[in-house]
């Protein structure tokens, strides 16, 4: 048994020096990472909402739409009931998957492996936009593999929105140039819904997703890859809409073409975002959870071409 636990322990030092290149991946860097991903998520956030804003002006100049009258007392007692089914979407919580423990280590005869947690690195990320009132926001993440983001605008009157982004990976350094694939089989669940009234500008998004960011020494990302287990996109004013997923399980792999003068971060990321104009007017939920049980990476050096 001890012969088999130091062989172990052996294994896994060879996996993480071929994992890391032999690179001694300073503590600062995850921090680094987590403040080029913020920047990255505001300009997407406030590009979006600046098409988003455009189109609802010119939707709500259109003539012949049926409208409610939102002051109408004969619709308060709809318009309460409403924003109270709101209100219990938002305060819903998603619990943590719970999977099953798996084993990390090398795969033989390849320069590849498994890694278990804890994993590197986790971290979350507000992004609210700016001069509005803030939505409600909640997020964890931990090396354990549990993640999670939850966002609802708030019901005071006056254009608002924000988004919360949750992620659990690891690093890869690659000695040579090649291609670096990751897989994974994070177990998740989802929750999202809009109420827009007349043309009132509404928007829930968000993703369960499987990415790779290459980032330098300065703090920029400079290479990405990436694929989706769950997304959406719902901006339909005048309607309901609501939508769900529990425990759900999907396998997924990404590659990226890597270099020897970046650092890689692979990982699993949850992310929600809503923007309304509250109540009577707009309201959005939007919630992911996910646990990771392991993270798997292979790497196939570029052939070496002889003249």
């Amino acid at each position: 048994m001890a012969k088999r636990s130091r062989a172990a322990k052996q294994e896994m030092k060879v996996m993480e020096f071929l994992r890391t290149g032999g690179k001694n991946i300073r503590a600062g860097f995850a921090s680094k990472a987590a403040a080029a991903t913020k920047l990255m998520l505001q300009k997407r956030l406030d590009a979006g909402n600046a098409r988003r804003k455009q189109g609802a002006k010119l939707y709500g100049k259109l003539k012949g739409a049926s409208t409610v009258a939102v002051k109408d007392p004969v619709n308060k007692k709809a318009l309460d009931e409403l924003l109270r089914w709101h209100k219990k979407l938002a305060g819903r919580k998603l619990v943590f998957p719970k999977v099953p423990g798996e084993a990390g280590g090398l795969i033989p005869g390849s320069i590849s492996g498994t890694v278990v947690p804890p994993f590197d690195f986790a971290d979350s990320i507000p992004t609210l936009l700016a001069n509005v009132s803030n939505p409600t926001l909640s997020v964890s993440a931990n090396v354990n593999g549990q993640i999670m983001a939850s966002a609802a605008t708030s019901q005071a009157p006056g254009f608002n929105g924000g988004s919360e982004y949750a992620r659990v990976g690891i690093f890869f350094h690659p000695m040579v140039e090649g291609t670096l694939t990751i897989w994974a089989s994070p177990t998740y669940s989802f929750q999202w819904s809009t109420n827009s009234l007349n043309t009132s500008l509404v928007t829930s998004s968000g993703d369960v997703g499987l990415t790779i960011y290459g980032m330098n020494e300065l703090g920029e990302i400079l290479a990405t890859g990436g694929a989706m287990y769950e997304l959406w996109q719902e901006d339909a004013t005048g309607q309901i809409n609501f939508d769900f997923g529990s425990n759900v399980q999907k396998s997924l792999s990404a590659s990226l073409t890597v270099t020897p003068s970046l650092v890689y971060l692979c990982f699993v990321e949850v992310d929600a975002h809503v923007v309304g104009m509250g109540w009577p007017g707009s309201l959005a939920t939007a919630m992911a959870s996910a646990t990771v049980p392991s993270i798997s990476f292979g790497f196939a050096p570029r052939p070496l071409v002889m003249s």
